[in-house]
């Protein structure tokens, strides 16, 4: 059965690996100290890793979500597919696929696998978004090990 989380949602636990959980970690605690992004993402985010399963890059599946994967997925409501890669703030931009785990969106996807609807409120509304599928996720290719 597929997973579903809101960003309002507490209760589910996502899975990351203890480089990006470190990497996020050491992410939020700067731009905390420099204002430079909405607390609620920030906030959102910091619980999320907390909570989280930490594994081994090695050790991570290769469907799940982790910093820098492409997947491809469906917005359930509109049926519009799209294929995205998280990634960090500084390279985001929406318009070729790069969601800054950061956005309601990517903060959705991190630490999911393919077969999992996310929803999370976007400036339109709540949206719920289907993983198809991780085409490339770093671990998985020998990256970030």
């Amino acid at each position: 059965m597929a997973n579903t989380r809101t960003i309002t949602e507490s209760d589910v636990t996502i899975t990351v690996t203890q480089l990006d959980y470190l990497r996020l970690t050491k992410l939020i605690q700067t731009l905390r100290e420099n204002n430079s992004v909405e607390k609620v993402y920030l906030q959102f985010l910091d619980i999320e890793l907390q909570k989280a399963i930490k594994t081994d890059s090695k050790l991570i599946m290769p469907d799940f979500v982790t910093m820098n994967s492409v997947m491809s997925v469906v917005f359930l409501d509109s049926g519009r597919s799209m294929k995205l890669r998280l990634v960090y703030p500084q390279k985001a931009n929406f318009s070729e696929g790069l969601i800054s785990v950061l956005s309601p969106l990517g903060c959705a996807l991190l630490g999911y696998k393919a077969g999992d609807t996310v929803t999370f409120m976007a400036p339109i509304g709540e949206q719920k978004v289907m993983i198809n599928e991780v085409l490339y996720q770093p671990e998985a290719n020998g990256e970030d090990l």
